[in-house]
């Protein structure tokens, strides 16, 4: 997300309990925190080991990696901001980019991903870059990545993109995001091991720079590969086009797909995907009416099998719920919650039935306006930890805190 006012970003952290709620199922509010100190946007969230939560984002005006702990009742345990000069001293190396990934790993500390790269590692400035930290946030290695340009042998990709981490079943890291092959941005892959060392890391390549690919998504899949998610804004007449992009466990390209939602002739962009217990996935995203992005017509959602087919597609309006799903979860009974934005412009949280039909939508009472939702972690009493950040000329400096 691009932001044009730097400073007045801040961060809401809310839990929400859905089990002992009202005969409706409308979630309350367990728990809130806004940070004291402005300029923090968050992106990310996941749930640890101890109850608590771990949130990773921004910092500053020259967008540092951030980490926020924060226990099972919402209190701050400790946060920290990761740049080139907190590590590495005043080098050269370009350690100026938001955490896109952050959670944590199997010996009790945490993985981030960022862009950027080391000293002395003669990649690019803007490369996939790992940092890796004790429990108490404090950095144990960090290791930048690059991958080959297909189209520009021997030289690596210039500007690769974050877009997701994950910690893999084998205890490695995977990193999707887009690179740069020479007038797009093309899908990529990076798999590690759990202590950094590289797998595979390269180009998907999966569509001839026929279109650019912004990856916005990603996960590891039931069958050991990986699905990821995201959008072009070129490539098509309606302008807009979803992904959907399947590889293997090796990295290698099973499926490429693109979306639009063709009853009402409009563009999409996907923000999120989630695999679901049947094998499928459920994706979705707003829909746009053409490349200008003049106007948008709301969240979309669609169920697809196995190998990218499409079982259901809704398109939901203006008000009929939130707008940009940036995040996308199947509960254990099978239903679907995204979190988003209300038009009103409040962080929100909307809950589907596994075919997609509306059960209710809830948006946060208390936050600062024009908020959204970034990302949302299920929890395991029935409700979730949803984390957004916003623009506005208003700095939230409270901490609250609510009850069931």
């Amino acid at each position: 997300m691009t932001r044009s006012i730097l400073g007045l970003v801040s961060i809401a952290v809310v839990c929400l309990g859905l089990q002992g709620c009202p005969p409706a199922n409308v979630p309350s509010v367990a728990w809130s925190y806004f940070p004291i100190e402005n300029s923090i946007w968050g992106l990310t969230v996941n749930n640890t080991a101890d109850g608590g939560c771990i949130i990773g984002g921004g910092h500053d005006a020259q967008y540092d990696m951030y980490a926020l702990k924060l226990d099972a009742l919402g209190a701050k345990t400790w946060d920290k901001a990761y740049s080139n000069i907190s590590l590495e001293g005043s080098h050269s190396e370009l350690w100026r980019y938001e955490a896109r990934g952050l959670q944590q790993t199997a010996d009790g500390g945490y993985i981030m991903l960022g862009a950027g790269h080391t000293d002395g590692d003669l990649l690019p400035e803007r490369s996939f870059l790992l940092v890796k930290t004790d429990a108490t946030g404090n950095v144990a290695w960090s290791r930048a990545y690059a991958p080959d340009n297909p189209y520009d042998p021997g030289h690596a990709c210039v500007n690769n993109l974050p877009g997701a981490l994950q910690v893999t079943s084998d205890g490695g890291y995977m990193v999707v995001g887009s690179s740069y092959v020479g007038a797009y941005n093309i899908a990529s892959i990076l798999k590690t091991d759990a202590a950094g060392n590289q797998q595979f890391c390269k180009v998907i390549n999966d569509n001839a720079r026929a279109y650019d690919e912004d990856i916005t998504g990603g996960q590891q899949t039931a069958d050991g590969g990986y699905v990821l998610c995201g959008y072009s804004d070129n490539g098509s007449p309606h302008g807009n086009l979803a992904l959907l992009i399947k590889l293997d466990d090796d990295g290698n390209l099973e499926i490429s797909k693109t979306y639009q939602y063709t009853p009402d002739n409009r563009g999409a962009e996907a923000y999120a995907i989630t695999q679901t217990a049947d094998g499928g996935y459920v994706i979705g995203g707003e829909l746009i009416n053409d490349i200008t992005k003049a106007s948008t017509y709301g969240c979309w959602l669609s169920k697809v099998d196995d190998v990218g087919n499409v079982e259901w597609i809704h398109a939901y309006g203006h008000a009929t719920t939130i707008h940009y799903p940036n995040a996308i979860k199947e509960t254990p009974e099978g239903d679907i919650v995204a979190a988003g934005a209300m038009s009103a412009g409040s962080m929100a949280l909307a809950k589907f039935t596994s075919g997609g039909v509306l059960r209710w939508n809830y948006a946060m009472p208390d936050t600062m306006p024009n908020v959204t939702a970034n990302a949302i972690a299920l929890t395991g009493d029935g409700g979730c930890i949803m984390v957004g950040s916003g623009i506005s000329s208003v700095t939230v400096i409270a901490k609250v805190r609510y009850v069931f």
